[in-house]
Formats: C-alpha cells, structure tokens, sequence
C-alpha cells in the first residue's frame, strides 16, 4: 500500500461506492396542506414507508462508515505504510463489520422487497469475503447489489 497512486485509485473507488450507497436515502413524501394522516383504511401495525426509511437510512450509515474507514486506512498508509497482510486484514474487517451490520438492518425491514435487497448485499459481501478478493477494496463486483438496494430505498 505504499504507492501513492494505488492509495489514490482506492479512494475515487471508494468513494463512487460511497456514492451509490449514498443514493439509498429516499425523497421524503410532500403532503398537501391540510392532508390528514388517516386513512379510511385501518393502520397497519408497522408504517412501512417509515420503517423502510429507517432500514435505508441505517444501513447507508452502515455503508457509509465502513467504506469511510477503508479509505481513511488507505490515507493512512501514505504517512505511515503498513504490510499487505495488516492492510488486508484491515479490509476483510470491515467487510466482515459491514456485511454483520446489513444483517442486522435487514432483520428490521418490513418491505421484503428492501430486506432481500439488503440481505442480497450483505450476501455479497459474505460471499466476497470467502473468494480471492476478500482482502482488496476494489470491489465492482458489490456494484449490482449496491445499486438493487438504491432501487429498493426509491432512488
């Protein structure tokens, strides 16, 4: 990790994930003067539009703090390089730390639709985490799955 190109490309990757997660936060519902919050309908027991932006806008913090991290490792690196193996520990950790944390998320979504896009992700991640990349940043391979979770949050 001690090239400072190397360290440079892991950020922008980073980053663009850190984006497309980003997008995960849904477009807050605009009601009309004087619209009452009742329906005629009974209530369900959960609000799934709020539960579901609860879910997206955690599991985004999730995302967001580890992808955060490994790019505050590569940073790191710059000033103070560390070996291959620490480096890589470092990210199979936070992959481990994130895909626990998707887990989590996805057992409190009420949406099926959101919990198997987000369960799909954190299935990603597990699976990644067993294959030869587990320990790389780089990862175009979680780009279908993070986008089906942007879907998911309605963006």
């Amino acid at each position: 990790m001690t090239n400072p190109a190397r360290v440079v490309r892991t950020v922008l990757t980073l980053a663009v994930a850190a984006g497309i997660v980003a997008g995960c936060q849904p477009a807050e519902e605009k009601k009309p003067a004087g619209a009452s919050s009742a329906s005629s309908a009974p209530s369900p027991t959960v609000d799934v539009a709020a539960n579901s932006k609860q879910v997206c806008d955690a599991a985004l913090a999730v995302a967001k703090e580890h992808f955060v991290g490994m790019a505050d490792d590569a940073i790191a690196a710059i000033d103070k390089p560390v070996s291959a193996k620490e480096a890589g520990d470092k990210v199979r950790a936070h992959y481990t730390e994130l895909a626990q944390g998707l887990r989590t998320e996805a057992a409190r979504a009420a949406d099926p639709q959101l919990r198997a896009a987000v369960e799909n992700l954190a299935g990603a991640i597990e699976k990644r985490l067993t294959g030869p990349d587990a320990t790389k940043v780089e990862a175009p391979d979680l780009d279908p799955t993070l986008k089906a979770l942007d879907t998911a949050c309605g963006r």
